[in-house]
């Protein structure tokens, strides 16, 4: 399935300044994980993330278990043999090829997943039923307008009591990348360097966890929210 980037359904039928804004914001975030796809896993590496690491790996994998998975933004697929583990299937999908070509090359012992391209605002076209999605590292990227959006196109897509979950990084000084500016709807923004090429600055937001639950909770009737030291796990079940 071929998918649109993150963004393009922005514009609708007539494109107004900010929309166009909003649009180069989100290509600007795709441009940067093409470049980044070959080296992004080093993230992960710190000795110091590896505590909060495995505890999310065991709680995902509990929250998934039996289900068929829809991953969004899977990048270079670096949750998804944790959630092929214990889950029914995974589609793994992400608008950008070099990181999902990474996600696709590992090990999936179990020969229960799929890659496709989608558009994390337009999820209508993706195949199949899914009791489960989870999106890495996405919400801090979404633009606080659209968050509303999003999760409510998330919710509606997946079958009612379905398990849907969002992971994300916590700001934790001396860790994070620093804050390079905030606009004027709020949104933060860092400026990240690509080995051996340019600089984006990249929307990258670090909601309370008060202000998790007020989202989810305007979408879902049961919402909870886990606070590791680096990560953050918001979980919501779909109605009925």
């Amino acid at each position: 399935m071929i998918g649109r980037p993150w963004g393009q359904t922005l514009a609708g039928s007539v494109a107004d300044d900010d929309t166009v804004d909003n649009q180069q914001t989100y290509q600007r975030m795709v441009d940067y994980y093409q470049r980044r796809a070959p080296t992004y896993d080093v993230v992960y590496g710190p000795s110091e993330r590896q505590p909060d690491l495995a505890r999310v790996a065991e709680l995902l994998q509990s929250l998934v278990a039996d289900r068929d998975v829809l991953e969004l933004a899977a990048g270079t697929g670096y949750w998804t043999p944790t959630l092929a583990a214990t889950a029914a299937s995974v589609y793994a999908t992400d608008a950008n090829p070099a990181p999902l070509a990474i996600a696709a090359a590992r090990d999936y012992p179990r020969g229960n997943v799929r890659f496709g391209y989608a558009d994390a605002f337009d999820l209508g076209p993706v195949p199949g039923e899914f009791t489960a999605c989870f999106a890495g590292f996405w919400w801090s990227h979404v633009l606080l307008a659209d968050l509303d959006r999003f999760v409510r196109g998330v919710c509606a897509r997946v079958r009612p009591g379905s398990v849907v979950a969002f992971l994300d990084n916590r700001f934790v000084p001396g860790s994070s990348h620093p804050i390079s500016r905030t606009d004027p709807e709020g949104n933060t923004y860092q400026r990240r360097q690509v080995p051996d090429g340019p600089a984006y600055d990249v929307v990258k937001n670090f909601p309370t966890a008060a202000r998790l639950l007020d989202v989810a909770c305007r979408h879902s009737a049961e919402a909870e929210v886990a606070e590791l030291h680096f990560f953050w796990l918001l979980t919501l079940r779909t109605g009925p």
